[in-house]
């Protein structure tokens, strides 16, 4: 389990880790809720059919960590730093940043639909399963943030 976990921890930190940036828009929670889960994954000892298996699995806990965090009594109740301009992390500071500040005005599922689909490559079925729906889901979510992405950009002009 120890090499099994360190390849786990390497292969899909960073990922989860933008995964909560995403979603926290704060360096520290995002970094609390990785460690979180893979902390779920070291006491539900899951054993995974496949490496999309454990990658949706991740990703889903890791999500749903993110909205436990999102509406927590905190998050609600403390004006916290976290929406003050802070200096960006390296690794927001690229040519897609500006699309992303567009991207995180979309409603959460539509968001992370683009997101998983546009940034993490992947595929409509990945999504589907990592977001515990179905594919036609994904779609509609897909459909609708481009549209909604389209009218944004076409007004910043």
């Amino acid at each position: 389990m120890d090499r099994d976990f360190n390849r786990i921890v390497n292969s899909y930190s960073s990922m989860l880790l933008r995964i909560c940036m995403h979603y926290t828009k704060n360096t520290t929670d995002a970094e609390d809720i990785v460690q979180a889960t893979f902390l779920k994954l070291i006491e539900k000892d899951v054993i995974f059919d496949s490496t999309e298996h454990e990658k949706a699995w991740l990703i889903r806990v890791c999500v749903n960590l993110c909205k436990d965090n999102l509406k927590s009594i905190w998050n609600k109740k403390v004006d916290s730093i976290k929406y003050m301009e802070i200096e960006l992390e390296s690794y927001e500071i690229d040519e897609k940043f500006s699309m992303l500040s567009y991207i995180r005005t979309l409603p959460p599922k539509q968001k992370a639909a683009i997101y998983l689909f546009y940034y993490e490559d992947m595929t409509i079925k990945e999504i589907a399963i990592s977001m515990g729906t179905n594919n036609n889901t994904v779609l509609s979510w897909l459909r609708r943030g481009r549209k909604t992405l389209e009218k944004l950009l076409k007004e910043r002009l």
